[in-house]
């Protein structure tokens, strides 16, 4: 699937759990320098508290999408779907954040360096990207470029971005 067609996709389901408005303003956007700094900096605080956590990809996108959306005025959707490397499905369960047309995975590196990590993602991101890395964030365009493919299934409410938040802090209070 092309770039433009799977944006396209994802427009739909935005629109689907949000609004039409929502999905056009999702594909209009681009991130500033300040934007990507603030990105940055947003996903070292959630990091800090969360790396090491028994916690899931989406709800460690969705507490990256919350923390974000106090300090960034971009639309932030939480999406779940699948995670393939080179066209080969790695995880079905996977969640990223979409900042506009730019994916934020925080769980791409901490999935890739876990012992139990699919032998190909382990590879291929320490092949492509190195160890000791905690964000993976670029337009969603050049991810297919690196490797990577994020097929979105369902981009989530507020409603259940808010339930997963909540999982996450039951899950570190647990720690």
């Amino acid at each position: 699937m092309t770039a433009s067609l799977a944006l396209t996709r994802l427009s739909r389901l935005i629109a689907a759990s949000h609004s039409w408005e929502t999905a056009r303003t999702f594909k209009a956007w681009s991130p500033s320098e300040d934007d990507k700094a603030l990105m940055a900096t947003r996903a070292q605080d959630v990091l800090k508290v969360m790396a090491g956590k028994d916690v899931t990809a989406p709800m460690l996108g969705a507490a990256y999408a919350v923390h974000l959306a106090r300090a960034l005025d971009a639309p932030i959707m939480v999406v779940e779907g699948t995670l393939s490397v080179a066209g080969e499905v790695v995880a079905d369960d996977h969640g990223w954040v979409m900042i506009g047309p730019w994916v934020a995975d925080m769980a791409l590196f901490s999935r890739a360096y876990a012992p139990d990590a699919p032998p190909r993602l382990a590879a291929h991101v320490l092949r492509a990207f190195g160890p000791n890395k905690g964000l993976f964030c670029d337009a969603w365009r050049r991810t297919a470029r690196l490797g990577l493919g994020y097929d979105p299934r369902r981009v989530l409410t507020e409603a259940e971005v808010t339930a997963l938040v909540g999982e996450a802090a039951v899950a570190l209070r647990a720690a």
